[in-house]
């Protein structure tokens, strides 16, 4: 019988080469914290500049305590961002002026966090640490790269999820002082993001499994307060009349965007259309639910009990009250995300941002497994979960680490183009977003509290010699400027636009294509694209910066664009 829920946990630890598996799993955790160290910059993206700079602005000039709680509870879209706001106003008030690195790094801090719960609740059932092997690899990747290099990204999703599941830990061992500890850190966690609403139903039946009815009924009351208060202010719906008028015309295409988000690390061949890379996920999220809910089906429900009173504190039913509420949290989060964003379309359930929550899930699903399988079938459980760690964490580098690299590259251009022509990080020339975002960087600056960081090409020398270039306008809004590449493969590269009074640079794709990438292979032909409506009026000469292993330089060619 492959589950067995009348078997002990008590295993003893296997302590054949232990510290084996440790190295193995060091290896994910430190690859993972290299890269976050590497390539997360201190710059602002979109977002940042409203929920960071703005916030910080607007905080500092008001002096009553009631008017600095408004602006740190004052909605942004559709959430509050408490912790997102504390953590500006932590790295503000240590560094003197906004580090997003800092802001970033501290988001992705709590990924870290999230696996110590996970190794938390693993050490409770008392397997040997290979049996934990899995975990890193399924965890901790850039299939999310976005999530790890933006500060608002990284500073909500890691960061609730960690705090919500944290909450479930807290009711799933029960004891009176560990319930008035979830308590507020559940509304800390329902204003830091409004994902974390959700934890007030999964907390519930938490409660409700474990027959703690006076604590339920007071979760319920504080969770309905907390959610009447939450919404208070806000003016934008994001258009939630219109996903439901979706669901009704579209119904499949909401289940299908709920099961593609659910298994999107299953998301590993994402440069097919998305009629063919949506199966994998699709049918991914098919097969988790389906575990989800068989592990449920093996637990205990009051409905099911033949005694009244409930097991609380066996380490099998903590960690099922534990493992019940975070699937609660993830499946309703999915819910809501297939139902409100599947009407932008198919690609939205796929986007990075989104990646974290199901490496969580099939973490759980994982550590769920091991509990309740037979020790006889322990062993083929640790070898699927090895199999699926190596198979998400190998693909995730493969495609995803190039996709890092270049974003990097690309948010340095951007923050150079904002300094220099007061547009990159956001909006288009002439609109609204533009000017709003160069208003708060510009004052930003001005006062000293954030600094630009130096220019990509700042110690690349201007070369006379020329470098043909070839210049053409793609749906009428984008430059695609190519050149050919060094003989040796490229460090970076960036096209230089250049007018009288503006200089802009765009990176180039062509060193982190795939096999360009891994195999360090010379760039033939270097290629890089920049709207028409991010450049100034002005008449403008083409070149290219270029580093390589023979040097650096900056080569302008005979190649012009106008802009009017």
């Amino acid at each position: 019988m492959l589950f067995s829920p009348k078997k002990s946990l008590q295993t003893p630890l296997r302590s054949a080469s232990p510290w084996l598996a440790w190295l193995l799993i060091a290896l994910p955790v430190l690859l993972f914290a290299s890269i976050a160290l590497r390539y997360v910059e201190n710059i602002p993206w979109y977002d940042d500049v409203e929920m960071f700079i703005v916030f910080i602005q607007d905080y500092y000039k008001v002096d009553t305590l009631h008017d600095k709680i408004y602006w740190l509870l004052e909605p942004n879209n559709e959430h509050r961002i408490l912790f997102a706001k504390l953590a500006a106003l932590f790295t503000y008030l240590t560094t003197g002026h906004m580090n997003f690195r800092g802001m970033t790094l501290i988001g992705n801090l709590f990924l870290f966090f999230s696996f110590g719960l996970l190794y938390t609740v693993f050490r409770s059932m008392r397997l040997s640490v290979w049996a934990f092997v899995p975990v890193p690899f399924i965890l901790l990747h850039p299939q999310y790269f976005m999530t790890i290099s933006w500060s608002i990204t990284s500073l909500q999703h890691p960061v609730v999820l960690f705090l919500s599941c944290s909450v479930m830990y807290l009711l799933s061992r029960s004891g009176r002082s560990r319930f008035l500890w979830a308590i507020p850190l559940q509304i800390f966690a329902s204003v830091s993001m409004s994902n974390a609403l959700f934890g007030w139903l999964s907390g519930g039946v938490i409660l409700w499994r474990q027959g703690h009815y006076k604590r339920l009924i007071i979760w319920l009351v504080t969770g309905v307060i907390t959610m009447i208060l939450y919404v208070q202010g806000f003016t934008n719906a994001q258009g939630h009349g219109q996903s439901l008028e979706f669901l009704i015309h579209k119904p499949h295409l909401v289940i299908i965007g709920f099961l593609s988000f659910i298994g999107g690390s299953f998301d590993i061949l994402p440069l097919l259309p998305y009629q063919w890379r949506g199966i994998l996920p699709t049918i991914g999220g098919l097969l988790l639910v389906s575990t989800a809910l068989w592990l449920i089906s093996q637990m205990s429900w009051p409905f099911r009990r033949r005694i009244a009173v409930p097991d609380n504190k066996s380490v099998r039913a903590m960690n099922n009250n534990f493992f019940l509420g975070c699937y609660g949290l993830l499946l309703i989060n999915a819910t809501a995300v297939g139902l409100l964003r599947m009407r932008y379309g198919y690609g939205v359930m796929l986007v990075s941002n989104y990646m974290i929550y199901p490496a969580l899930l099939i973490c759980l699903l994982y550590l769920n497994g091991l509990q309740e399988v037979s020790q006889r079938q322990r062993p083929v459980w640790q070898r699927i979960g090895m199999v699926v760690g190596l198979l998400i964490w190998t693909m995730s580098y493969f495609w995803h680490l190039p996709e890092m690299l270049f974003r990097n590259k690309f948010v340095l251009a951007a923050a150079y183009n904002q300094e220099h022509n007061g547009i990159g990080l956001g909006g288009q020339v002439g609109t609204f977003l533009e000017g709003y975002i160069n208003t708060a960087l510009d004052g930003a600056v001005k006062q000293g509290y954030y600094v630009f960081p130096e220019s990509p090409v700042a110690d690349f020398p201007v070369s006379r010699d020329p470098l043909p270039a070839v210049v053409r306008l793609a749906n009428e809004d984008t430059y695609i400027i190519e050149a050919d590449g060094p003989p040796e493969p490229l460090d970076l590269a960036y096209a230089v636009l250049q007018s009288p009074d503006h200089t802009y640079l765009a990176p180039t794709k062509t060193p982190y294509r795939l096999a360009t990438f891994w195999l360090r292979r010379p760039s033939t032909v270097l290629q890089a694209e920049l709207r028409a409506s991010d450049l100034r009026t002005g008449t403008y000469r083409v070149g290219w910066a270029r580093s390589s292993s023979a040097g650096k330089s900056i080569q302008f060619s005979d190649k012009i664009i106008i802009v009017r």
